[in-house]
């Protein structure tokens, strides 16, 4: 038996292993030394803490800035940058002998973005021969830097779907981003039990339901893809990863740059204390406990952006500031649906006015059922949307995008939209001679805000609904309150002292008659004085009463400003 062939054959693929993993090893020392380039060579400023708040997650001290923190980024000195081209190339001959390794691979996309070369890096995730889902990951890591939140969600999904059980469980783990009560109810659950409270958690968290695809997770997922090609290695701070390291990423993201503190002594030498600068300004999109429970009973502030304290942010490309809008939104029924009209006006916002935009009005019950009504304008006057939903209880989201500015106007809360109302919304419009009848017709004269002037007349529309076709005789009355009375005034209405004060009152009786399309419903409008009320904030409500049915009632919150 000759075993000559068999002896050079493991010879072989002993001296194949050993030359892998030379060049593993070469091609980690580089990325190594690379590393501490970069932290030598880093251009010096002081750390600061955003004036001592600033929150510390294990070894780390995290504080957040406010502002565009890339306008302030220093040019990157020429030394790190030709260090990172060598490190390039190492790891393009590494990649070339080792095209299977998902190491290399995953270093070679993150030096690559890093160094502003996107197409090159897609090139290495599609050509990436290691496991299938790393370089499914890969690719989606590249479409999400891009900008590509379609193409990076369908990447994300694939992976997901590739990955081995505990993987995916790993990846798809959001508990760094909890507090509170959610993150007490989420570690209750088991990896499989907890699919369900994370697809509501990723709906609530989509910062713009008419971008179509959730770059909120799309985002995490890269995240999570950056957490790995991290992990085992000496990081750019100088730490060896840990989990600190972990979550500080899962929750804000990665460094796009760094700084080092100027050394407190030329006599002393010490590792450098290096500052990473996330991408600023950056916003928190997730959902507290109320707004994951019940989103159809939110308020505007449950959807701030920019709370004080964020447990985590996330700073999308494409805007630098989110706004407030100022609007006014209105339900009317229509048999078993309801119909939303929401005015808005940004032509006196210093970022967005005159701004072409694309505009749009969602309402949501879960994630899977979104209504979106859109329309690209120019942002030089008030505008209205108005989109048809089936009643009940809906998120309402809308939704400002000035693409040039890279600015977003988003208002988002609860809306309730009531299938046995008996009376609509009343809807503010601009007082004029010539009033509407119907709802098409005041649409368009609908008002931006509830802040109106005084010394303008104020239109108001309504509808009255379950009416009888011949018509019915109906008692209206008209009543506009100064809210926020004075202690003692308040008191001396409960006890029966004082009557609740009317600084408006109007009462009139009338036969509605429903418009022949629109069955059993009557519109109304009427212009309203102003002028003898001094500024500040009122209640106007109107209370409709027809023989024999309970009083149907309606109240709008307003502002009255000067001129």
């Amino acid at each position: 038996m000759n075993l000559l062939p068999l002896f050079y054959m493991i010879a072989g693929w002993q001296s194949g292993a050993t030359d892998s993993l030379a060049m593993l090893a070469s091609a980690r020392r580089a990325r190594d030394s690379f590393e501490a380039t970069r932290r030598t060579n880093l251009p010096e400023r002081p750390s600061g803490s955003n004036g001592g708040r600033y929150e510390v997650i294990g070894r780390i001290r995290y504080w957040y800035d406010g502002g565009d923190d890339q306008d302030s980024a220093p040019p990157e000195p020429p030394r790190i940058r030709q260090a990172r081209a060598r490190l390039l190339a190492a790891l393009d001959e590494a990649g070339a002998a080792l095209p299977g390794d998902e190491w290399i691979a995953g270093q070679r996309v993150r030096y690559l973005l890093e160094d502003s070369q996107p197409h090159r890096a897609a090139r290495v995730a599609e050509q990436c021969r290691a496991v299938r889902w790393w370089c499914e990951a890969l690719g989606g890591l590249v479409r999400h830097v891009g900008g590509d939140f379609a193409g990076a969600d369908s990447l994300f999904t694939v992976a997901l779907a590739d990955m081995p059980d505990n993987e995916r469980c790993r990846w798809s783990d959001i508990a760094p981003l909890l507090d509170g009560e959610l993150a007490g109810r989420y570690r209750q659950l088991d990896c499989p039990g907890r699919a369900a409270f994370e697809n509501r958690w990723w709906w609530l968290a989509q910062p713009l339901y008419s971008l179509g695809r959730n770059d909120r997770r799309t985002e995490h997922f890269a995240r999570q893809a950056m957490v790995r090609i991290e992990q085992g290695r000496r990081t750019t701070f100088g730490l060896f990863w840990e989990n600190d390291l972990r979550d500080v990423l899962l929750r804000y993201g990665w460094p796009t740059w760094w700084t080092r503190e100027p050394p407190k002594s030329p006599l002393v030498q010490s590792e450098p204390n290096i500052t990473g600068h996330d991408p600023s300004p950056a916003f928190q999109f997730t959902p507290g406990a109320r707004a994951f429970d019940d989103p159809g009973q939110t308020k505007s502030e449950d959807w701030s952006p920019d709370p004080p304290q964020g447990r985590e942010r996330y700073a999308p490309g494409y805007a630098k500031a989110f706004a407030y809008p100022n609007h006014q939104v209105s339900v009317f029924r229509r048999g078993d649906s309801c119909v939303v009209v929401a005015a808005y006006d940004l032509s006196k916002d210093t970022l967005l006015a005159d701004q072409p935009a694309r505009a749009a009005l969602v309402l949501t019950r879960s994630e899977h059922d979104a209504i979106v009504t859109d329309h690209e304008t120019l942002l030089d006057r008030p505008h209205a949307l108005v989109a048809t939903a089936p009643c009940g209880r809906q998120l309402l989201s809308l939704e400002v995008v000035a693409p040039a500015r890279r600015s977003v106007a988003r208002a988002r809360y609860g809306l309730s939209l009531d299938e046995n109302a008996r009376i609509s919304d009343l809807l503010l419009l601009e007082g004029s001679d010539s009033l509407p009848t119907d709802l098409a017709g005041a649409v368009p004269h609908a008002l931006a805000t509830t802040r109106v002037r005084g010394d303008r007349p104020l239109g108001l529309f309504w509808e009255v609904h379950d009416l009888s076709s011949a018509g019915e005789e109906v008692t209206t009355s008209l009543t506009v309150t100064r809210r926020g009375s004075g202690w003692l005034r308040r008191a001396a209405q409960m006890i029966g002292l004082a009557a609740p004060r009317r600084d408006v009152s109007l009462e009139w009786a009338e036969v509605l008659v429903p418009r022949p399309d629109q069955a059993a419903v009557a519109g109304r409008a009427l212009a309203l004085d102003l002028s003898s009320l001094s500024p500040g904030p009122y209640r106007i409500e109107i209370t409709v009463t027809a023989r024999g049915r309970a009083a149907a009632t309606v109240q709008r919150d307003i502002e009255v400003v000067r001129p």
